[in-house]
C-alpha cells in the first residue's frame, strides 16, 4: 500500500512539474518551430517558467516578411479570469488581457510605444507616426480609444507630405456585421493644422472621412494653395479618400460656410 501511494505521489509530482515547464518549453522550443514553418522568426532568449502558469523571457523577437518587433521581458501566464502578457517594446509596456480560456474578447493597452515598432503586429500599414497610448478592445463589441503625441500624418495625394502634430486623439468603434470601423472623432492639435474629423473604415482599410480644419499655419498652407486647396476662410471641410497606409485629399474639397451669428 505504501508502495503505491509513494508511486502516485512521485508520479502527481513528476505530471504536474512537467505541466509546469510545459508553457517556457513551448516558449523555447515549440514558437521558433511554428514560426519558421510559417514562414517567419522566432527567436527566445533566457525563457523560464512563470507563476502561476505560463512562460516568460528576457527577449523574445519576433520577424516575417521584413516587419521585426522585439519584446523585453516578456510574460504570459493563464489566470482563473483568461490570459495576461505584459512586455516592454522599447521605452513603452504593453499589456495585453484575455477574457476566458478561448480569448474571444479582451483588451491591448500600450503606454508610450512607438507606432513603428508595431508594424509586425498590426493587420496593415498606417500612415501615421508618433508615440501611442490607448486602449484597443477586441471581440464583438471592439473599439479604440487613444492618443498619438509627436507624430505626423502622411497624405499621398494630390503629392506626397507630411502633417505634423502636437497631439491626436481618435475614437472609433467596431461596426455592426461588416467588420469595419465607425471613427466617431478624431481631434489633431497643431500646430501647424489643427481640426477634427470623423466617418468609416471598412474591412479593407478604405477611409471615407469628413475632416472640419479649425487652424492651418505654414508649411501646410502654403503646400495646400500650391496643391490649389482653399485656405481660407476657416474653418474649412475636406473629405479624406484612400487607405489607412495611403489616404488621400478627395476630390471636391469644400470651405465650410461661415459661422452665422
Amino acid at each position: 500500500m505504501r508502495r503505491l501511494v509513494r508511486f502516485l505521489a512521485v508520479s502527481f509530482v513528476t505530471s504536474a512539474l512537467v505541466l509546469w515547464l510545459a508553457p517556457a518549453a513551448f516558449l523555447r522550443f515549440g514558437l521558433p518551430r511554428m514560426a519558421a514553418r510559417a514562414g517567419g522568426v522566432a527567436e527566445v532568449t533566457s525563457a523560464w517558467p512563470a507563476l502561476p502558469f505560463g512562460a516568460s523571457a528576457a527577449k523574445l523577437r519576433l520577424a516575417r516578411d521584413g516587419r521585426e518587433i522585439q519584446l523585453d521581458d516578456f510574460r504570459v501566464v493563464l489566470l482563473p479570469s483568461g490570459a495576461r502578457l505584459d512586455a516592454r517594446i522599447a521605452n513603452g509596456n504593453v499589456l495585453v488581457r484575455a477574457d476566458g480560456l478561448l480569448a474571444q474578447s479582451g483588451f491591448v493597452r500600450v503606454q508610450d510605444v512607438d507606432l513603428e515598432s508595431l508594424a509586425a503586429l498590426l493587420q496593415r500599414s498606417l500612415a501615421l507616426r508618433g508615440r501611442a497610448d490607448g486602449v484597443w478592445r477586441f471581440g464583438p463589441e471592439g473599439s479604440i480609444e487613444g492618443t498619438v503625441s509627436r507624430g505626423a500624418v502622411s497624405i499621398g495625394q494630390p503629392a506626397q507630405f507630411e502633417v505634423p502634430f502636437a497631439q491626436l486623439v481618435v475614437s472609433a468603434a467596431r461596426a455592426p456585421g461588416d467588420g469595419g470601423w465607425n471613427v466617431r472623432w478624431v481631434d489633431v492639435q497643431g500646430p501647424p493644422l489643427s481640426g477634427s474629423a470623423s466617418g468609416t473604415i471598412d474591412p479593407s482599410g478604405r477611409i471615407d472621412i469628413r475632416a472640419e480644419v479649425r487652424q492651418l499655419e505654414e508649411p501646410v498652407k502654403g503646400f495646400f494653395a500650391l496643391m490649389r486647396l482653399p485656405t481660407e476662410p476657416l474653418p474649412l471641410t475636406l473629405p479624406l479618400e484612400g487607405t489607412l497606409a495611403a489616404p488621400r485629399i478627395g476630390a471636391g474639397a469644400a470651405t465650410a460656410e461661415p459661422a452665422t451669428r
